[in-house]
């Protein structure tokens, strides 16, 4: 299984883009540059519904072996996404790691056919707010989709268009 799978399903999990969950893939942690702003999440996700008290997950995707142990011999790899969310998953293909593997800190959900399933449940953290910069980082995806679906709208209108002709 490709990373790339793992992401569908990681975003197919969290439902209808708008509706509960707002969900972004390869976001950064900040704006500007140095290590701290330009450390990336696999994909990050937001509850937006106020009455779940706006969770916040974050999620490191693994799919082979060697990158999980890569990534347990650097757990400051981590750090930042412990800090700006609520709850911190890795995320792999069903029977890649024990969970017994899993830091206390963090939880397990694993991808199999009929779609993610969590195996550990990652302890849940009471986190402050996140900081303007990886707001500004959200914003500016937010852009990015918008310009894309605008694109993807002119596209749509032109081939109704030639279809028409």
């Amino acid at each position: 299984m490709r990373a790339a799978e793992v992401l569908e399903a990681l975003r197919r999990y969290h439902g209808p883009a708008g509706r509960e969950w707002a969900f972004f893939e390869e976001l950064r942690a900040g704006t500007g540059y140095g290590p701290k702003s330009e450390q990336r999440f696999d994909a990050w996700a937001i509850n937006l519904w106020p009455s779940k008290g706006m969770m916040r997950r974050c999620y490191e995707i693994k799919v082979s072996r060697s990158d999980f142990l890569h990534e347990l011999r650097n757990p400051e790899k981590r750090q930042k996404g412990l800090e700006l969310s609520n709850e911190f998953y890795f995320v792999t293909p069903a029977g890649l790691v024990d969970p017994n593997e899993i830091p206390e800190e963090t939880g397990l959900i694993e991808v199999r056919e009929m779609g993610c399933r969590i195996v550990k449940k990652a302890p849940y953290r009471t986190v402050t707010d996140p900081p303007l910069s990886f707001l500004a980082t959200i914003a500016r995806r937010a852009v990015e989709y918008e310009q894309t679906a605008t694109e993807l709208r002119k596209y749509i209108r032109n081939m109704e268009g030639a279809a028409h002709e």
